[in-house]
């Protein structure tokens, strides 16, 4: 009797060894702990709401669109500023005029006001991964739904490596609202590709428009000069004034000149030129008359004026460095 219950035991022993042993279950605040680390340490992200991709790197570089006031805005932060490129409706519910918002409708603008927020300081991978970590409610463990953790809305893969899936704008504060009701979900980032896609949009900028400041600019003085073939020259001297405060930056002077004369009509020049802020100069523009067969004199008087804004002084080279120093060449 002693041998046959021995050689039960052993039998059984042997039965539960070669058992297959099931995988310990993940723990979720583990699983949550786990996602929230590793999104910190990205070097970029995608950030996706319906309509919008937006993609922030660690340094705070940022390319793609963000939804702003029931708009989607173009959005590129290089070398510290943020650009933006939006419709005129949208600047005209900044409060500009038509004609001036059409102006800032057709380039991009150096978003120093004017933006709810600037995404690359929000929304870069270890700013949200601290305010998620800093918005879960406490005391309450995460749920399993459709092969992922929830935990009061930030929902993290189940299975590892643990990755955040999506979370609710409201836990990067009130100025997120702007994204909607939607979930904000996160997606990987193709660094070669992001990088062609920064100097890309580094090559569009031109000479962005500022939003916030404001030039002014006045006629002082202006001489009109003609000549016997009927080709006319108005000089103009413009002083230019800046109202607020925008570094790195210079006015963008328009000059229109209607010249008239009574038995030939009026002509029109116009120029633009840059100019250091707060100083003044002088602009010309030329305009041709056909002159008549007949001999005689005719009377020329013009009659100047001048529109001017802020624009961004950008150095496309010193920013593409910028972008490999961060993004690998």
């Amino acid at each position: 009797m002693r041998l046959r219950g021995l050689a039960v035991l052993v039998l059984v022993l042997l039965v539960a060894c070669e058992a297959p042993q099931r995988p310990a279950s993940p723990d979720p605040r583990s699983a949550v702990d786990e996602a929230l680390t590793a999104l910190a340490g990205e070097t970029a992200v995608a950030y996706r709401v319906p309509g919008a991709t937006l993609t922030v790197t660690k340094g705070g570089l940022v390319e793609g669109q963000v939804p702003v006031q029931d708009d989607t805005v173009r959005a590129l932060r290089v070398g510290g500023s943020l650009y933006v490129r939006a419709s005129p409706a949208y600047w005209q519910r900044q409060g500009m005029s038509a004609p001036r918002a059409e102006r800032f409708g057709s380039q991009w603008t150096r978003a120093d006001r004017g933006v709810p927020f600037d995404p690359g300081r929000l929304m870069a991978p270890q700013v949200v991964a601290a305010a998620l970590r800093a918005a879960l409610p406490v005391g309450v463990l995460p749920v399993q739904v459709d092969g992922a953790f929830d935990l009061g809305g930030l929902r993290v893969t189940a299975t590892s490596p643990h990755r955040v899936l999506s979370f609710p704008p409201a836990f990067l504060g009130p100025v997120a609202g702007q994204f909607g009701p939607h979930e904000i979900a996160l997606g990987d980032v193709h660094l070669p590709d992001l990088r062609e896609r920064l100097d890309e949009g580094v090559a569009e900028l031109g000479q962005p428009l500022i939003a916030g400041p404001v030039v002014a600019a006045r006629v002082t003085d202006h001489e009109l000069r003609c000549t016997a073939n009927g080709a006319c020259t108005d000089t103009v001297r413009i002083d230019n004034r800046l109202l607020g405060a925008a570094p790195g930056a210079a006015a963008r002077v328009s000059l229109t000149s209607a010249v008239t004369s009574d038995a030939l009509g009026t002509r029109t020049c116009a120029r633009d030129v840059v100019l250091p802020l707060d100083t003044a100069a002088d602009v010309s523009c030329s305009v041709k008359f056909t002159l008549p067969r007949t001999d005689g004199a005719t009377r020329l008087q013009a009659a100047p004026s001048v529109t001017a804004e802020p624009v961004a002084l950008v150095d496309p080279g010193a920013l593409n460095r910028d972008i490999a120093a961060e993004l690998g060449p």
